[in-house]
């Protein structure tokens, strides 16, 4: 792993579009007024669509940039000239390749990958012989080829990290910390990049459909910034973290979409550029601190652990869900209160089923004596990262410690699982006789697709009331929506709708599953990255109309559970800042709490979570974590009552006939048409 002996300063520019003689100019300014800067990288487009590479005439950059392939391709010209070897088209431009990693003289390493992204292209049995099979390093398109060479690359590997010659063994290593990419640039968004962030909702930008190996390099290559620049608009994402091989976090990516330079664009034009310092990595730098604003990681979702292996019986062999985390209650101490009076400390090898930590007796956990509230009594510290404001069963960093692992920690000496009596072998939590009995349970309670009204194969679905169909979900009216839009409803309170057809949506996986949080890992990036594609779509719809969306989800796990759903209703723009006040009042009056801090709450709560989610117009979020009864129609309530539409709570009661809704569908898809992806 090459060193980085000194602080690099380094310029991003999104899409230049053949306009170099600009990029030039930009580039000489910048490094005039706030340089020298150490190196200048390209995002997306050097070159327009139909280029002949003539701009490049002239051209002469005063630092050294680099740029890959773009949406648009190379120009036949600047091909021919890469194809004699020459990797710099223009005086300090140089090309990185269209799939791979490069380290200069100063220690930078900066990874790319470029084309662009064409779905048949793309996985086609044909395409990915034919992709294999050229001896064009020079495509145009995003293949699984190129993207499979990246993830290769020694650099994006743990072991590739470790010393591979004498004259490597012979440099001090790296800590992990440092250990990584430090710039990752991309052709679009990787899916997944938005989870978790506040402000992606409000920036406007949209994140379309893209190669799930984007999110995998990402992984894998814990960039300290990635870069993309297709579509349009600036964002700048919350910095999220890696794990430690101790536990916690050692290293952070930044995330930034970047507008273009060059070109035209629809409306103002976003920020193209972007400034900043690379601090030196080596062996004795002082390890980077934790930024003030960063979020979970999106791409570190906590995954399915590994299933602890069965003793050989009789249990079914298939697919298990992870068992809730107080199920353990149901096989638990059964000892009576009488036996465990003027006890002493417990034996050895008896470990609390509540913290499933030894040395005190299940009774006298502190988890107990909290009444397992949401925050974990004083003095209490979590034992994998030594925080004290979660349970060990919601640290963060458990899946990283078990993964390390390869598997839950395993029980003391001596310990029985009470469940199927296997020694030393898993606590009983982890037990597959008590995931088969909780499975069963739970099969007999659960809503199926045939039962389910959101499963689009269920024949009794009101597809007239359907707006949008993708790949992973769809966007549909509701019945009797929140919003009057026929004159009769109109006439009964409120006024005549900003948006076409009402506006009030559901967006709906169309797989089926309870809560977006519920999702396994190897389904969720796709599914959850086209949920907050869509959101943002709807934002940018609601604003020509002069309105702005609240959104809500219900998570909910108990009884027959459903089908996971985000309700979205837009609301004049002048009520925006009523919205939090408003929730924060309603929820008081019925014994609410909500979350301090909504993302690690929801992460803490993670798969087996019941959760209330609501995301403001400005971006922000509130999460209050479910205990008990709750009001299902406490997100349309709140709105009812911002609205002046206290007599519209209930659905039921805003019938409208098959046609008046086949109207309302057509208005709103007609709308919002212009703003899909």
């Amino acid at each position: 792993m090459a060193h980085q002996p000194t602080v690099l300063k380094i310029l991003a520019f999104g899409s230049p579009r053949s306009e170099l003689s600009i990029l030039q100019s930009k580039i000489t300014s910048i490094n005039a007024k706030h340089g020298p800067f150490d190196a200048c990288v390209i995002v997306g487009d050097l070159f327009k669509e139909g280029s002949d590479g003539s701009e490049l005439e002239g051209i002469s950059l005063p630092i050294p940039t680099y740029f890959t392939i773009g949406q648009n391709g190379l120009p036949e010209k600047v091909k021919e000239q890469l194809q004699t070897g020459a990797g710099e088209v223009a005086a300090n431009l140089v090309f990185l390749g269209s799939s791979s990693v490069f380290t200069t003289a100063q220690g930078l390493k900066i990874g790319c990958i470029g084309g662009k992204y064409d779905v048949d292209h793309y996985v086609t049995a044909e395409a990915v012989r034919a992709s294999r099979s050229s001896s064009d390093p020079l495509s145009p398109y995003l293949t699984k080829t190129s993207a499979s060479q990246l993830l290769s690359h020694p650099l994006l590997s743990p072991q590739g990290r470790n010393p591979t010659s004498l004259a490597d063994a012979r440099t001090t290593p790296l800590p992990s910390a440092f250990q990584g990419l430090d710039l990752l640039l991309l052709p679009s968004a990787p899916p997944g990049i938005s989870l978790l962030s506040p402000s992606f909702t409000a920036s406007g930008v949209s994140i379309g459909q893209s190669a799930l190996e984007l999110a995998e390099i990402v992984r894998k290559a814990r960039p300290r910034y990635t870069f993309w620049a297709h579509g349009e608009g600036f964002w700048e994402r919350e910095p999220f973290g890696w794990a430690a091989p101790a536990g916690g976090e050692e290293r952070w990516t930044r995330a930034v979409k970047l507008g273009q330079l060059g070109g035209e664009g629809t409306g103002k034009k976003a920020r193209a550029f972007y400034a900043f310092t690379l601090p030196a990595q080596m062996p004795t730098t002082t390890l980077p601190t934790p930024p003030a604003n960063s979020t979970p990681n999106p791409f570190t979702l906590p995954a399915k652990p590994a299933a602890a292996e069965e003793p050989e019986s009789n249990i079914s062999k298939g697919k298990k869900r992870a068992a809730l985390d107080d199920q353990e209650g149901a096989f638990g101490d059964e000892r009576s209160k009488s036996q465990r009076t003027d006890r002493g400390p417990p034996p050895d090898n008896y470990v609390c089923t509540i913290c499933n930590i030894p040395g005190h007796w299940l009774p006298d956990c502190p988890q107990k004596a909290a009444g397992q509230g949401p925050h974990p009594p004083e003095g209490y510290k979590c034992k994998i990262c030594q925080s004290p404001d979660h349970y060990i069963r919601e640290c963060p960093n458990k899946e990283t410690a078990d993964r390390a692992r390869n598997g839950p920690r395993p029980p003391p000496k001596g310990y029985t699982c009470r469940a199927c009596g296997v020694v030393e072998q898993h606590f009983l939590k982890d037990c597959p006789v008590v995931k088969e009995r909780n499975e069963m349970r739970n099969k007999k309670k659960e809503l199926g697709p045939a039962e389910c009204w959101f499963c689009l194969s269920n024949p009794k679905v009101t597809k007239h009331l359907v707006v949008a169909i993708g790949s992973e979900t769809y966007v549909t009216l509701p019945k009797g929506q929140l919003i009057p839009t026929i004159p009769k409803h109109v006439a009964q309170g409120g006024s005549k709708p900003l948006v076409p057809g009402g506006g009030h949506v559901l967006i709906i996986p169309i797989a089926h599953h309870p809560t977006l949080l519920s999702i396994p890992a190897e389904d969720a990036l796709p599914i959850i990255s086209e949920v907050e594609s869509t959101k943002s779509a709807l934002t940018r719809c609601y604003e020509k109309y002069n309105a702005v969306p609240v959104m809500w989800e219900v998570g909910r796990l108990s009884g027959r559970g459903g089908h996971a759903h985000v309700q979205v209703v837009p609301i004049p723009k002048e009520l925006a800042e009523k919205v939090e006040d408003a929730f924060r009042k309603a929820g008081e009056s019925q014994g609410l709490d909500w979350e301090d801090e909504p993302e690690k709450a929801l992460a803490r709560a993670g798969k087996a979570g019941n959760y209330f989610k609501v995301e403001l117009p400005g971006g922000g979020k509130m999460v209050h974590l479910l205990k008990g009864n709750f009001d299902l129609q406490f997100g349309r309530m709140v709105l009812a009552g911002l609205l002046g539409l206290h007599h519209r709570v209930d659905w039921k009661d805003c019938y409208q006939t098959e046609e008046e809704e086949k109207d309302d569908a057509v208005k709103f898809k007609k709308a919002f048409a212009a703003f899909q992806s």
